[in-house]
């Protein structure tokens, strides 16, 4: 067979699995909430990217910078700027209060958090994965993956901050309240 001929059958075998991974789509949509309306959204979401095609990327890459915003969002508006105390202490604690949202960043939109999330929810058994291999889902794919469904969701949503805030905190990536001061300082807001 020709190189041609290869990629069209190995993209005709993955058009059947989406076929029948329907029933899987309903399954991940109630686990994050969302019930998509362009269904070639989630195909494409769930798409793992390889040498003939670029599967989920394009999305995992919006849906990385969603992640981040609504992260940052939340810590914006939950953190008040200090400002009436002494001008030393008032630069350390803004100072802190920046630094926050960077590790804020680094804890719940890391690899590391998305690959436990995603398997604790069973995540791999979604995953379009590339016909040309036989292999478990890895772990970049599965972090891939939820950020993904996160960009699938903010398209489909036309935006919606509410669906996409919904569907982070069914997935277990929307943290519990942030605190602004350190411990030794008290997890008392002014």
């Amino acid at each position: 067979l020709s190189k041609t001929d290869k990629f069209l059958i190995l993209n005709f075998l993955a058009a059947i699995k989406i076929h029948n991974r329907y029933g899987m789509g309903a399954e991940l949509e109630s686990l994050i909430g969302y019930q998509f309306h362009d269904r070639s959204l989630l195909e494409e979401a769930l798409e793992e990217a390889g040498p003939q095609t670029e599967g989920n990327e394009r999305l995992a890459l919006l849906g990385d910078k969603v992640l981040s915003l609504m992260l940052l969002h939340r810590w914006y508006m939950e953190e008040t700027p200090l400002v009436g105390l002494t001008a030393a202490l008032d630069i350390v604690l803004n100072l802190y209060h920046a630094e926050q949202g960077t590790n804020l960043l680094q804890i719940y939109a890391g690899n590391k958090h998305l690959i436990s999330r995603a398997r604790a929810l069973d995540f791999p058994k979604f995953v379009i994965q590339r016909l040309d291999i036989k292999r478990s889902v890895p772990d970049h794919t599965l972090a891939t993956t939820v950020k993904a469904i996160l960009g699938a969701v903010w398209l489909d949503s036309e935006e919606s901050v509410r669906n996409v805030k919904n569907s982070m905190e069914r997935i277990g990536l929307y943290p519990p309240e942030i605190s602004l001061y350190p411990p030794k300082f008290g997890n008392q807001k002014q």
